[in-house]
């Protein structure tokens, strides 16, 4: 019985640290501040960027897939059609 509740206490010390370790910027005992979310409109430009930069039909074609709403797949459109003529 005493080694069960030994390796129960191991256990969750164990949960503990992997827990407080796994949080990158969340409050911790030591006053860490928590990250701000990332910003999707900065991602998306992002990563319409990197699909300029590879200037291929897939990357358009991709890209107005995953963000057919988005002001920028018009942009990706014209391209798409610049890329195909």
């Amino acid at each position: 019985m005493a080694l069960r509740g030994l390796l129960k206490q191991v256990g969750l010390a164990i949960l503990a640290i992997g827990l407080s370790t796994s949080v990158q910027g969340a409050t911790k005992a030591g006053g860490v501040e928590m990250q701000k979310p990332p910003d999707p409109e900065a991602a998306v430009r992002s990563e319409f960027e990197r699909v300029k930069a590879k200037n291929t039909v897939e990357a358009y074609e991709r890209f107005i897939r995953r963000h057919p709403d988005h002001p920028l797949a018009e942009e990706a459109r014209k391209a798409l059609l610049r890329l195909k003529q």
